[in-house]
Order: structure tokens, then C-alpha cells, then sequence
């Protein structure tokens, strides 16, 4: 590749932060946390209810990591180390081995199949990194404000008539900027908006509800499709002793890669129906 490719594809990543170490995704998301402290503030008590909320959830996922299936309290969250401040251990994913697997068809061929339970994709929005040459004015704005309305107006709703939210969770502050950029909340007001409300599978907006990406675990490339999976089984009332009840629709969302002095650069938001 020539250095021009290079910097294309990986955003200056090779030429601006390696050198220094600035290497993994801990340390961009430390990165990109300390701005959001730096603009906003990140209380790490809402990070810590996140991460014990997921992690309750996890403990009724048999299909979970094992590891990973031990109760979390907050006072746990809060005395894990620091990996890249303010990114604490518990912050992150742990890599783990494991699969995911969909059926996607119509709805005719499902029926051929036999199929007895579907769900249907319903609005769809994505946002793939910008000209990565270009300064970015704020790294703490995510595609999602671009793909989250695109997918809503695809489907005729608006952010309140989501009733599940399924978001990619490889770090707990992509949670907290996904609900303020998809206008769960205002921007900025995120942490408020974690502490005010509830996320448990028995509350008004159940979030991960088979324990995310954190605390479930991160398998490879297959964890991407980890919270459509728990998405789906939940709509076809699979969830067992986390089953949701009254809810028919989800919000289910997926981010990727970290370029050079910017957010992440991929952003899809994608709404279920169950039909």
C-alpha cells in the first residue's frame, strides 16, 4: 500500500497515533472519554449502572460467557483499574470464542420453510466515515444522529415509540453517546439520562437485554450480531427468565473502527418488528 492508501483506509491511525502508542481501541475510546469528560462530564456512576445492569442480564443468559457470568455490584465497576483513563477494565469487552446466526429471507420463503415466528426489518439507516482528511469540529458526534433519523422515518416513528434498545456496546460510553445522538436524550446529558432511568428487562426501556457485548462477551467479528440475535429472540418471546413483556418492536444498532482524530467511523441503526 502506498502511504496515501494507507492513511485512506486507517484514517492516519499508522502515521499519528502508533508512533506514540496510541494502539487498540482502549486507548481511543480513552481518548474519546476524556473529551466527552472534558465537554460534558462522564459520571462513572452511570457507567457502573450500565455495566451492573448488563451484567444482571447476562446472568440469565445461559448462551453468555461463562467467565463473565458472576454478579457485578457497583462498588465492583468502580474498583476496577484503569486501562486507558477514564476507560476502567470493566468498561471494555472481553474477547471471548462463540457464534451468531440469522435467517434472512422473505417472508414468503420463510413460510415455505415453515417458519413459525419472523420478524421484520422495518427502517434501516447507516453513516460510513466522512472524508477522514477533513478536521472533525467535535469527536464526541457519532453517525448515529444521521442513521437513527434516516431508520425512523423508514419505519413511520419517532425515538418514543422505541420500546427494546439493542445498542453495540464494545465500551459503555458508546452507550451513553448513543442515546444522546439517536435523542433518547439531549446531547451531553447522557450520564443524567442513565441515572434517571431504568434498563432492566422488567423497565420501560429494556438495553441489552441478554447482557451486551460487555458482559456476555465479544466473539470476534460474530459479536457484532450478539445484540441482533438477543433483538430477535426477544421479539419471538425466546428470552426465558429475561423475557420483556408487551414490546414488538426493537432498536438495534452497530458501530466500527476508531480513525485518527474523529469518532468511529461506521454507523447503522436498524428497527424490528415482530410480525
Amino acid at each position: 500500500q502506498s502511504t496515501e492508501n494507507r492513511g485512506a483506509i486507517r484514517a492516519f491511525r499508522s502515521e499519528f497515533q502508533y508512533p506514540i502508542g496510541v494502539m487498540g481501541p482502549p486507548g481511543y475510546f480513552g481518548l474519546l472519554s476524556r473529551r466527552y469528560d472534558a465537554q460534558y462530564g462522564l459520571d462513572p456512576m452511570a457507567l457502573g449502572k450500565l455495566a451492573v445492569t448488563q451484567r444482571n442480564h447476562a446472568l440469565l443468559n445461559d448462551k453468555a460467557c461463562e467467565k463473565l457470568r458472576q454478579p457485578l455490584t457497583i462498588e465492583d465497576y468502580l474498583a476496577s483499574p484503569m486501562i486507558s483513563d477514564p476507560i476502567r477494565m470493566l468498561d471494555c469487552v472481553m474477547v471471548c470464542d462463540g457464534a451468531s446466526a440469522l435467517i434472512v429471507t422473505s417472508t414468503a420463503h420463510a413460510r415455505e420453510l415453515g417458519a413459525k415466528k419472523m420478524v421484520h426489518p422495518i427502517g434501516y439507516g447507516e453513516r460510513v466515515n466522512y472524508n477522514e482528511t477533513d478536521p472533525c469540529p467535535d469527536i464526541t458526534a457519532v453517525g448515529q444522529q444521521v442513521a437513527g433519523p434516516r431508520a425512523l422515518r423508514a419505519a413511520g416513528m419517532s425515538i418514543g415509540d422505541v420500546q427494546m434498545f439493542h445498542p453495540y456496546d464494545d465500551f459503555l460510553i458508546a452507550i451513553v453517546l448513543q442515546l444522546e445522538q439517536l435523542g433518547f436524550c439531549r446531547i451531553g446529558e447522557g450520564c443524567k439520562f442513565v441515572l434517571d432511568h431504568g434498563f432492566s428487562f422488567t423497565d420501560a426501556l429494556p438495553l441489552n437485554t441478554g447482557g451486551g457485548q460487555i458482559s456476555a462477551g465479544q466473539a470476534g467479528l460474530a459479536g457484532g450480531a450478539h445484540n441482533l440475535v438477543e433483538a430477535v429472540r426477544q421479539l419471538f418471546g425466546e428470552g426465558g427468565r429475561r423475557q420483556v413483556q408487551g414490546k414488538s418492536n426493537a432498536m438495534v444498532t452497530g458501530i466500527g473502527w476508531i480513525p485518527y482524530g474523529r469518532n468511529w467511523g461506521s454507523s447503522t441503526v436498524l428497527l424490528l418488528e415482530a410480525a
